[in-house]
């Protein structure tokens, strides 16, 4: 199915959030992450996923919650949660987290594009998805 031209802009820095946990994945699997790459991560975090996350939260999360979609809702405030605890050890250089943060965010992204984008498209007014798209 084809994404709303008004979201594609979202769905496209999916695609870079799903490279980044591919590459915090071969972090993890080749041993211990150490200070550096976790220090890395925050910053990629704060650059790539913050104002992502914004976005949805500002925008499209209070609209669902407002058409009844508490359940996809909750699911993306908890998502978005963990991530941004994650990015808070990693930013003190805790490399533990890397490997679960790279699972959650490949999830999330799973998430967002088969079931919270969807209803997106079908529930959210065309005013507010402009304002996305800007």
């Amino acid at each position: 199915m084809k994404r709303d031209r008004r979201l594609q802009g979202l769905s496209s820095e999916h695609h870079q959030a799903l490279v980044l946990a591919r590459s915090l994945e071969g972090l993890v699997h080749g041993g211990n992450p150490g200070a550096e790459a976790a220090r890395a991560l925050a910053t990629r975090f704060d650059v790539e996923l913050a104002p992502h996350f914004e976005i949805e939260e500002t925008l499209l999360l209070p609209a669902l919650r407002a058409a009844g979609e508490t359940a996809l809702v909750a699911r993306t405030e908890a998502d978005h949660a963990f991530l941004r605890a994650q990015a808070a050890a990693a930013a003190l250089g805790h490399g533990e987290g890397l490997g679960a943060f790279a699972e959650r965010l490949r999830e999330h992204v799973r998430f967002e594009e088969r079931e919270l984008f969807p209803r997106c498209e079908e529930l959210v007014p065309g005013a507010l998805l402009d304002e996305v798209a800007r």
